[in-house]
């Protein structure tokens, strides 16, 4: 059972071992590997895949995934904006160049606004409450500054997510209040969806929100609204799977020698379950037809939004680590720790293959447990292992296309945050 592509993006890997080898003698391990390209073909396939579909998208780059700057920098150079949720990442945008910037994210200060009227030429705030509302009204009416905004909603397709938004049922309210402002520029919508394996939540959130529109606002009043922000990521085609042995991606408490004893003894078949998702262009030709056949009914100057970060940067990203002690002939401790993942992403949650670049093969998988080296026992990059013969001490391991959510949430526990090589 086969990952995504994983022929192809092995091939890719393969090409460039020479180069990763001596990378690791000069610049030394860990290290991250940031690959531009990998973030150019992203923006261009997904952007392709809408237009593909008969709708021109306004792609904005979600900080939060790997707010690395090289990331940035390569997302505005494709000519596409920064979504941002704090004012340290508008400093990346900003940094980055970016001319076209939206700001999500839940209770806004004071602080927050100040920042945002600053660069108002730049920005459009999704606010979230009626009173980040009065207060933005209040402070750009004093600034004297006009700053566009719209209103992140809620609808039945996104229970739970009470911690975010306004219900649907509350925009009438929330429009009118925006007009007591003339500071503030009423102009469009924002939802967002996340863990998405498929168009379902995005099609029938769109739906409903066409249906409300029509129902409470006036044809002139709709005709106002500039933009529909659809947030939340798409699941990309990766590198990623589950572990047979849990695959609800549970975080254990209770003893693990069990199952680890059967890991090692190679009694999981599958070795890994790939994560299955819809491709973007199908992504796209569900969420572009009813966009065309709904939401511009509603709102027909309305310019689709999208904010994909995962999509964008998880194959942009690698691990490079070096193999430090070899404890048994199925244990062995690398030089990179927790810290750089952030998280107990590949003890618990994610299956990622890993390469001995020093031994390669592409078919040849033993299971071998490799620790990090932080004084933790749960410093885990995963439970198997491409090699050719057996691990070595010295030897070169690769972990790639692992740009999502481990960057940004890197840690300085116990050790320094590794540096960034640009490939």
């Amino acid at each position: 059972m086969k990952l995504y592509h994983f022929d192809e993006r092995v091939k890719a890997i393969e090409r460039k071992i020479s180069e990763y080898l001596s990378l690791a003698d000069k610049a030394g391990t860990p290290r991250y590997l940031f690959d531009k390209t990998e973030v150019q073909a992203n923006v261009r396939r997904f952007k392709q895949a809408f237009i593909d579909a008969g709708v021109t998208p306004s792609i904005f780059y979600a900080v939060k995934s790997n707010d690395y700057q090289g990331i940035l920098n390569t997302v505005v150079q494709e000519g596409e904006g920064i979504d941002v949720s704090s004012d340290r990442e508008l400093g990346f945008a900003l940094k980055a160049g970016a001319k076209r910037i939206i700001y999500t994210g839940p209770a806004k200060t004071e602080r927050d606004f100040e920042k945002i009227l600053e660069h108002a030429d730049k920005i459009t705030v999704n606010l979230e409450t009626f009173r980040e509302l009065t207060l933005l009204g209040m402070m750009a009416t004093e600034a004297k500054k006009k700053i566009k905004c719209g209103l992140r909603i809620i609808t039945s397709n996104q229970k739970g997510w009470t911690k975010f938004g306004l219900p649907l049922t509350e925009l009438r309210a929330f429009y009118d209040l925006s007009k007591e402002f003339p500071a503030i520029q009423f102009s469009g919508l924002h939802f967002h969806i996340s863990f998405n394996k498929d168009s379902s939540g995005y099609v029938e959130t769109m739906k409903e929100i066409a249906e409300y529109l029509m129902a409470h606002f006036s044809d002139e009043e709709r005709a106002g609204f500039k933009y529909l922000d659809m947030g939340g990521g798409f699941i990309p085609e990766s590198f990623d799977g589950v572990y047979p042995w849990n695959p609800d991606q549970m975080m254990w408490g209770q003893d693990q020698s069990e199952v680890l004893s059967k890991i090692l003894s190679d009694k999981y078949t599958p070795r890994v379950i790939p994560t299955e998702t819809e491709s973007i262009e199908g992504f796209a030709k569900d969420i572009a037809k009813v966009f065309l056949s709904d939401i511009c009914k509603a709102i027909p100057n309305a310019e689709l939004y999208c904010e994909p970060g995962r999509f964008i940067c998880h194959s942009a990203m690698h691990f490079l680590l070096r193999l430090i002690d070899i404890k048994t002939p199925q244990i062995g401790i690398v030089d990179g720790g927790l810290g750089m993942q952030g998280w107990e992403k590949f003890q618990f949650i994610n299956y990622a293959p890993i390469f001995n670049l020093s031994q390669f093969s592409s078919t040849r998988e033993i299971p071998f447990l490799i620790y990090g080296s932080l004084c933790l026992p749960d410093d885990i990059w995963g439970y198997y292992l491409y090699t050719a013969d057996q691990p070595k001490e010295g030897d070169v391991l690769l972990v790639p296309h692992q740009g999502a959510y481990t960057y940004t949430l890197a840690q300085t526990f116990i050790k320094e945050i590794p540096d960034v090589y640009d490939l």
